[in-house]
């Protein structure tokens, strides 16, 4: 009875059984770090396999482990170590031998024990020349990385032959000109890398965060939508990078995608982004309640504080939203975006100097290329405004209509610097642009009219006053337009019921007594024309003390001696006339003085007054009537002619209209532009979740070493032992065994 070989065929056998559970659970181990997810080793799956290999490698331990055997023993042990999570113990393991003699595998292990232990110049040093693995230089270069040497792993990339990695190397080269900020050339690695295996959560996800950072957000969005369905975190990164293109109500849906899953690693994300996308989709209830979730569940995140503030500035709630702003700024007082909440909190609440000394603050933050921060723009415009800094206003309002060319606001403003420098016909332009995007703001329909007045441009201004009126009837430089418009119109009666009504409210204001002044006097005209001398007397004095009232009240503004020299010209007052005429040498002036000398027949004074008008506006309706009128000699024939004329005849214009000798004589009118005031659209949308989730990824390809073969691989047969037989037979020589009959 005997046994041959069953030792060797158990051994084999159970060396197998450990490698194909080995091969199994080793791709798992380097998958946890190529999606940077340890949580992969915790798994039930994965320690439930690991605790296999534990037991299949001890029985094969048991059966085939000799004394010649120790380094692969102390290879396999520290492996499983490294495999099972307890790196420091694998490493004092694979040390505890004092000599690895030439075997270039044990080392290269050693190199990967080192590498998890974080001893990357131990690592590099067994891993240099080991032609154990064709990973070898691959993880050289990974020890650089994570040693922090980038010039040097630069180098090595650059200097180094590698074979096929699947795009490790490049991923690895990527990350090194990425911390280099070799932006463009990290995103041509990581493109080589994809192109050799694109099924690398990691290489598309870098590239996307190097993207975002390049600011090329629709390229980044590509990349995470390709990754989006098989992990969460790059589903979280894709719905960011749509809030970057403003595309609120996808990014909505990817995020409540990700909420409605069972996974809950990155739900205070999804609930911030939630807050994101409803504030852009002008949400503001919604967008609260998902700002106060984040905060809850990323305990206190400033960014998500920071986006209730918002909220409540959008809202005009700034007592509120200071509140928030100084609670953040006190705990970080290095975090912009609270400093620029709570810039706009004090220009809602009018404190335009505090406002300013915020902005400069945030001023990092502050892109001119950002079309959502056009209202930001807006806001500290009118506080360089209402602080007497134009210049700087101006600045601000051209960078807000730049980036929205609808921003009324900013239009307005431009007008409202315009008009302080006199440059009425571009204030015009800007404020007519503005009105075509906001019709319901009163004061800008006021000042537009008043620019229209500016240039005798009353028919058109009628609609405008009256728009203004409707709109706003206490709007006092609206209805004071309103009454000068109805003049214009020949609407005499209402003008002057207007004005007694307005100055009977607001007796010390200048400007409504001196257009009350103007309609007496055209009053005053139309009773003379109408043989009415006594009506027309008194008209005239209420003129007058309108006139003198006006200027006691307002004595810089001169030109109301204009218009009391037009009413001494009607009382024939000529010297009394002339002296109200030269305090106020414009145009005008000159014009109503070349008049007056026509009137007393001193004719070539009166052409060289409407001359020098002329000259001075060459232009000018008025002046040109009043010069042919002059030289064809027609005046008197023209006055007869106007005396008599219906309203709607040829000359239904007003000045004409009620002239006593044929001629224009002008009036100044007087009206004063709005300071416009806007509370603010405001819209400060909060910089997206972005990500540098920068880790290398190595290749731990670990093997086992299986013990020597020596000692089975000689069969050996076991016989078992017994005692011979012995017949002695008497007369014979002794000889041993047994002789058998025969037997026939």
């Amino acid at each position: 009875m005997f046994v041959v070989g069953i030792c060797y065929r158990t051994s084999a056998q159970d060396f197998r059984e450990c490698q194909q559970i080995f091969e199994r659970l080793l791709p798992i181990f380097n998958q946890s770090f190529e999606d940077n997810n340890p949580a992969l080793l915790h798994t039930k799956e994965y320690r439930r396999e690991l605790l296999e290999l534990q037991k299949a490698y001890q029985a094969y331990h048991r059966i085939s482990y000799a004394y010649t055997d120790s380094l692969q023993r102390t290879n396999n042990e520290a492996v499983l170590l490294a495999l099972s999570g307890n790196h420091s113990k694998s490493l004092r393991l694979m040390e505890s031998l004092d000599s690895v003699g030439g075997d270039s595998r044990y080392r290269y292990n050693r190199g990967l024990v080192k590498l998890l232990n974080k001893q990357y110049a131990g690592a590099r040093e067994d891993f240099f020349s080991n032609t154990a693995s064709k990973y070898s230089s691959l993880n050289t270069l990974v020890a650089y990385g994570q040693d922090g040497m980038v010039p040097e792993g630069i180098n090595y990339a650059v200097q180094t032959a590698h074979g096929n990695t699947a795009g490790k190397w490049n991923y690895t080269t990527a990350l090194l000109y990425k911390f280099n900020n070799q932006l463009e050339l990290a995103v041509d690695e990581l493109t080589a890398a994809i192109r050799q295996k694109d099924k690398l959560m990691a290489y598309r996800l870098q590239r996307g965060d190097i993207l975002m950072r390049l600011h090329k957000d629709k390229r980044a969005v590509g990349d995470f939508e390709k990754v989006a369905r098989q992990h969460p975190k790059a589903q979280i990164r894709y719905a960011n990078a749509l809030l970057s293109l403003n595309r609120f109500h996808e990014a909505k849906r990817v995020f409540e995608q990700y909420l409605e899953a069972d996974e809950r690693d990155f739900r205070g994300n999804a609930y911030l982004g939630l807050g994101h996308a409803n504030y852009g989709l002008q949400q503001l209830t919604e967008a609260q309640r998902y700002y106060q979730l984040a905060a809850s569940v990323l305990h206190e995140d400033k960014v998500a504080l920071c986006g209730q503030g918002n909220v409540l500035i959008s809202k005009h709630e700034y007592a509120k939203a200071r509140n928030i702003f100084e609670r953040i700024i006190q705990a970080d007082s290095t975090y912009l975006s609270a400093f620029l909440g709570r810039a706009l909190v004090h220009y809602g609440l009018k404190e335009y100097k505090e406002a300013l000394n915020d902005f400069e603050r945030a001023a990092p933050l502050l892109d001119e290329n950002n079309r959502a921060l056009a209202d930001v723009f807006v806001s500290r415009g009118y506080s360089y405004y209402y602080t007497r800094q134009p210049a700087a206003a101006q600045l601000d309002f051209q960078r807000a209509i730049r980036l929205d060319g609808a921003s009324y606001e900013a239009l307005a403003g431009m007008s409202n610097i315009l008009i302080d420098q006199r440059r009425y016909p571009e204030a015009g332009q800007y404020l007519s642009r503005a009105l075509n995007y906001e019709k319901n703001y009163d004061r800008m329909w006021s000042n537009y009219g008043n620019l229209l007045l500016h240039f005798d441009m009353y028919s058109k201004s009628y609609d405008v006053f009256k728009k203004a009126v409707a709109l706003n009837p206490a709007n006092l430089k609206a209805q004071n337009g309103w009454g000068v418009v109805l003049l214009e119109s020949d609407k005499l009666d209402k003008s002057i019921a207007l004005f007694d009504s307005l100055i009977k409210e607001n007796p010390t204001v200048p400007y409504l007594l001196n257009n009350r002044g103007i309609v007496q006097a055209y009053l005053g005209n139309r009773h003379e024309q109408r043989l009415q001398r006594i009506d027309a007397d008194l008209r005239y004095q209420n003129a007058g003390q309108d006139f003198e009232e006006a200027m006691r009240m307002a004595p810089s503004r001169k030109f109301y001696n204009v218009n009391q020299g037009n009413v001494y010209k009607y009382w024939e007052k000529y010297d009394e006339a002339r002296l109200s005429y030269k305090v106020y040498q414009d145009k005008s002036a000159i014009n109503n003085t070349g008049i007056l000398y026509a009137g007393m027949e001193k004719l070539k004074d009166a052409k060289y007054y409407l001359g020098v008008a002329i000259g001075l506006d060459s232009t000018h309706r008025v002046f040109q009537f009043n010069m042919s009128l002059l030289v064809k000699g027609k005046y008197k024939d023209l006055a007869r002619a106007v005396a008599s004329a219906k309203d709607d005849g040829p000359y239904s214009d007003i000045g004409i209209k009620y002239s006593r000798d044929g001629f224009v004589t002008i009036y100044l009118y007087d009206y004063e532009y709005d300071t416009l005031y806007f509370p603010g659209r405001h819209y400060l949308p909060l910089p997206v979740d972005t990500y540098n989730e920068d880790y290398f990824i190595p290749e731990y390809d670990f093997q086992l070493m299986p013990y020597e073969e020596k000692k089975f691989g000689k069969k050996v047969t076991k016989k078992g032992k017994y005692k011979s037989q012995k017949v002695n037979m008497p007369g014979r020589s002794r000889r041993s065994g047994t002789k058998c009959p025969i037997f026939f």
